[in-house]
């Protein structure tokens, strides 16, 4: 007989939490339109999904002579591993902080865990969010540690920040493919609610027709 899978007691909550209120939607008479995959697409989706922004930004590391001035032979490679690991953490409050932000709701609407079966950190928002408020929530990451860092390794021709963007930008791979199923439901901001899925990558849209 299969062992069941042990789920922690605040996760539990969480599940609970987004069965309810899917329950509710469905009552007012929502139209629910699921866009949710599993993390081992989201990762293997990461490398398709962010090529055309790793070609973009190698493209114009060479073009601004990024290698001729950037005395990567001279990297810290542990300080390089260490910030790539807090980068995953970062990357998480990102999440939370762009959707406390543009939304106006507290810290105790997001919940940051980790998958421990993908050793995956996740970040999750336990009420409905508009979808444009979803949208900003989503990009943060990518905003932030992709592109952001790429334009400060170009400003100061660090090849460490140049990896670190690079590095950043494919971890925001999943949540790019989030977000080009996500861009459907913009235009119906007004009449469509976005509930964070507590446990596979994506959301549920709820449509109010």
């Amino acid at each position: 007989m299969e062992k069941q899978k042990k789920i922690h007691p605040a996760k539990q909550k969480i599940i609970a939490n987004y069965k309810e209120q899917k329950k509710i939607y469905l009552e007012e008479g929502y139209k629910e339109c699921p866009e949710t995959f599993s993390v081992l697409t989201a990762n293997l989706m990461a490398f398709v999904v962010t090529a055309p922004f790793m070609m973009i930004a190698v493209g114009g590391w060479v073009l601004t002579g990024g290698f001729r001035k950037s005395g990567y032979y001279e990297m810290n490679l542990l300080l390089v591993f260490a910030l790539m690991i807090a980068s995953i953490f970062i990357h998480e409050l990102l999440h939370g902080t762009g959707w406390i932000g543009i939304s106006g709701k507290s810290w105790k609407s997001i919940y940051i865990g980790v998958m421990w079966e993908s050793l995956t950190p996740y970040c999750h928002c336990k009420e409905p969010l508009s979808p444009r408020e979803y949208f900003v929530g989503a990009v943060m990451p990518f905003v932030v540690l992709g592109a952001g860092t790429y334009l400060l390794a170009l400003a100061t021709g660090s090849f460490m920040f140049f990896l670190l963007s690079l590095f950043n930008t494919v971890s925001a791979g999943g949540d790019l493919l989030i977000v080009c199923k996500e861009f459907k439901y913009l235009k119906q901001n007004e009449n469509c609610l976005i509930l964070d899925h507590p446990e596979d990558c994506g959301f549920i849209a709820f449509i109010k027709e």
